[in-house]
């Protein structure tokens, strides 16, 4: 279904509950990330962590990702 401006409707959002590991550092944190297809899917998690952690998207290779769950 298209909008009176005739634009498809935005698509469906995923948010999935994510344990992951940083490199270095000790424990098991939690965070919740969403995945917007066409802009992101799930083998971006580890870099969109990354870009909350550190700013930048490269250190994506200190994430461990243990466990992926969708709401």
């Amino acid at each position: 279904m298209h909008d009176r401006t005739g634009a498809a409707p935005p698509p469906a959002a995923t948010t999935y509950r994510v344990a992951y590991a940083v490199a270095g550092t000790d424990g098991v944190r939690r965070a919740e990330v969403t995945v917007v297809p066409g802009y992101s899917q799930e083998g971006d998690i580890p870099a969109l962590l990354a870009v909350r952690l550190t700013g930048d998207r490269a250190d994506a290779r200190l994430i461990t990702v243990l466990a992926l769950s969708a709401d």
